[in-house]
Parts: C-alpha cells; sequence; structure tokens
C-alpha cells in the first residue's frame, strides 16, 4: 500500500485521520509539536504517542524529508542557499537570510515557473509541477534543523515559482507556519510575493489573514514590463493596480512593490517618475533592488549615480522606498542561479 506524507494533511485533516485510527483526534497538537517544532525523522521518536497510534501512523503514512545537493554560504553577509532534490528527481532552492535578530528563510513554491520573467535565472528551466504542501514546509524544517542556533522569524515566498499560481498549497503552508503547535509564525511575518497574477490577488483579498503581499512591478510603462514580464500581456498594469487597490481597501494592509533597477531598461529619470505617478497617494512602500546579474543575461546593474538619482526622484513624490544591494551575490543567491552552476557542473563533467 502507498502511505502518504503525513505533512501534505492540515490540521482539520490529520485530527480526521487520528480519528479514524483510534479515535485519538485530541493528539493532533502533540503530533503537530514532534513535525514542526522537534523536526522528528520518525513515529517513533514521538515518545509521548501511544505505540499503537505510531504504528497505525506509519502503516499509513511517513515523514519526508528533501535531501541536500549543494549548499553555499556567503562569507560577507551570512546567506546560504540550499539546493534541494525531491522524491521526484525534481530540484529547487531555499535560502535563508539572517540580519541581526531575524532570520528569513526565502522559499520556494514550484519546481521551475511558467511566467518566464526576462531577468530571472528561473525562467530558463520552465514549469515542471507545483510543490506540494509538505515540499513547501520541508524546506523550513530542514533549515531548522541545519541551523538549530538561529529562530526563524520570517517567511518570503520569493523563491522559485508563482506562489499564487499554486494558491492551495501556498494557503495551506501558511496556515501551518503560523498554527501555535507547528512554527507559530505570525502571519504579518509572511510575505507572499506575486509577479501580477491578478485573480489571486482577489482570492487573497478574501482569505482574512494578515499576510504580507508584494508585487514584482520592475516598469510603471507597459511595453517595457510586458518585454520584462510576460504576465503583463495577460494582466496589464490597469487591471494590476486596480487588484493592489482593492487589495488594500479589502485587508488595510500596505503592499510591497518590488522594483529591480536594470540599467537602460527601467532605471531612468523618466522611468522613475513614472513610478511615482504610477504609485501616486497609494498605501504601499516600495523596495528598490539592484539588478543581480546572473550568467550569459545581458542585463547589468545600474551605476550608483543613476540608482541615486533614481531614489530621490521617489522621495521628493514623498514615498516609501528603500533601496538595497542583492544579498550573497558571490554564492549565486539569485533565484535559480545555484540550480543554473549545478546543471553546468554537471554538464561539464
Amino acid at each position: 500500500m502507498k502511505k502518504n506524507r503525513i505533512k501534505d494533511l492540515s490540521r482539520a485533516e490529520l485530527e480526521a485521520a487520528l480519528k479514524e485510527a483510534l479515535g485519538e483526534h485530541y493528539r493532533v497538537s502533540q503530533i503537530f509539536r514532534w513535525l514542526y517544532k522537534a523536526s522528528v525523522r520518525s513515529f517513533g521518536e514521538m515518545t509521548d504517542i501511544p505505540a499503537p497510534l505510531r504504528l497505525a501512523l506509519d502503516s499509513k503514512t511517513y515523514i519526508s524529508m528533501p535531501e541536500l545537493l549543494d549548499l553555499k554560504r556567503s562569507l560577507s553577509d551570512g546567506t546560504t542557499k540550499y539546493l534541494f532534490k525531491l522524491e521526484d528527481g525534481s530540484t529547487i532552492e531555499t535560502v535563508l537570510l539572517p540580519e541581526r535578530s531575524r532570520n528569513t528563510v526565502c522559499l520556494s513554491s514550484q519546481v521551475g515557473c511558467k511566467f518566464a520573467c526576462d531577468f530571472c535565472a528561473s525562467a530558463p528551466f520552465g514549469f515542471v509541477r507545483n510543490l506540494s504542501q509538505a515540499e513547501i514546509l520541508d524546506e523550513v524544517v530542514f533549515i531548522k534543523n541545519a541551523n538549530p542556533g538561529a529562530n526563524i522569524t520570517n517567511l518570503v515566498f520569493m523563491g522559485i515559482g508563482e506562489p499564487l499560481d499554486n494558491y492551495d498549497n501556498v494557503m495551506r503552508a501558511v496556515r501551518i507556519f503560523n498554527d501555535k503547535d507547528a512554527f507559530k509564525i505570525g502571519a504579518r511575518k509572511i510575505t507572499i510575493s506575486t509577479c501580477g497574477v491578478v485573480p489571486g490577488i482577489e482570492k487573497l483579498a478574501k482569505e482574512g489573514l494578515q499576510v504580507e503581499l508584494s508585487v514584482s512591478l520592475h516598469s510603471a510603462d507597459d511595453s517595457v514590463r510586458s518585454r520584462i514580464l510576460p504576465v503583463n500581456k495577460r494582466y496589464a498594469l490597469k487591471n494590476l493596480m486596480a487588484a493592489c487597490k482593492n487589495y488594500i481597501r479589502a485587508t488595510n494592509r500596505i503592499i510591497t512593490f518590488e522594483y529591480v533597477l536594470i540599467d537602460g531598461v527601467n532605471s531612468s529619470g523618466p522611468d522613475a517618475l513614472a513610478l511615482a505617478k504610477l504609485l501616486k497617494a497609494m498605501k504601499c512602500k516600495v523596495n528598490v533592488i539592484s539588478y543581480n546579474r546572473i550568467s550569459g543575461s545581458p542585463y547589468r546593474e545600474p551605476k550608483e549615480f543613476a540608482v541615486r538619482a533614481f531614489m530621490k526622484v521617489l522621495k521628493d513624490a514623498g514615498l516609501n522606498a528603500t533601496h538595497r544591494k542583492p544579498k550573497g551575490e558571490e554564492i549565486d543567491a539569485g533565484c535559480g542561479q545555484l540550480r543554473i552552476s549545478r546543471f553546468e557542473k554537471e554538464g561539464a563533467e
């Protein structure tokens, strides 16, 4: 009989399974604590769970864990990138970003991505499949085990894949990340990033969860945005901004707009003015990031003076805008880069 991953069960589903097994549905909190706080690898380690129940669980389910294929750690800022192999042989990346009192995990939500953003290292691989709830949760479980001294405080769905294209599994995982008996990470410490999938933004506005929403904008011009983010051909800026304004009204939450500065593409003075005009009077903040160079890409990051000029326009317009350089540049920390370097290495052998 084929076993199922126990971490693919929600709290309610696990409770129902426990009730069906031995009528001990009240033990769901104990099992959650073993799975997600203690991060056990076998049911035998659940010492306060009765042996008959452990055997029943073991007969129908198993405790999953990805295989580590590669790891790179930045000596300059501690950023650590993990390349994981999943049960079907697929690979994903997850990144640990330590910063003072915070430890943020950047999560993948899909194997590959179908949205083909022109400057993203994940684009050449195409889309393979969605990650399951268990596979998403295991990204954090593995990193917790590998870094016992690092308390995971924040989660960002900004790795490989489009989270709102894997909506159900991402939201199921978010609820377990938020669960007091699992990871107990506050909803406001969890950020879901999208390239602009309007139906997903509209659906998220109705969830009633205080998660953070981040929108990859990268241009205030439809023609430029369609060139670097093909999703704009389906959901143009007019529709995207309407969805964002509705989201803000429905949730009373601030949206963060991500804007990657690419030399000669979206980093000029007129580009900054167009961005300021687009976001004027919106309840938002802008996170401006210098492009993280990818092997074989024609794109480059802008010069420092151009970045300063761009930021001055935004500040003068009254926008809440910050600029940061990409972390972990020397370890291929950009989304998809470790996968590329791994495959290039294997191809050369």
